[in-house]
């Protein structure tokens, strides 16, 4: 799942994800116990890595601006 540039910053995305795979932008996340650096600075982002594909994200996206 990736967040295009479509998306308006609602953050409706970042509570629905039962993952904890979607992040503020400008957040650094965590993998494997490491802090990495964010992958936006100007919308929520997606690690893959933690994604499962659920697509809970994609059903509260107001502007459908997550795509496969």
């Amino acid at each position: 799942m990736v967040i295009t540039d479509d998306c308006i910053s609602c953050n409706a995305c970042i509570d629905e994800c039962p993952n904890n795979a979607i992040y503020y932008p400008g957040t650094e996340y965590e993998l494997d116990g490491k802090s990495n650096p964010a992958l936006s600075e100007d919308h929520p982002y997606i690690v893959q890595e933690l994604c499962d594909n659920c697509k809970n994200c994609n059903d509260v996206c107001p502007v459908e601006s997550i795509t496969d």
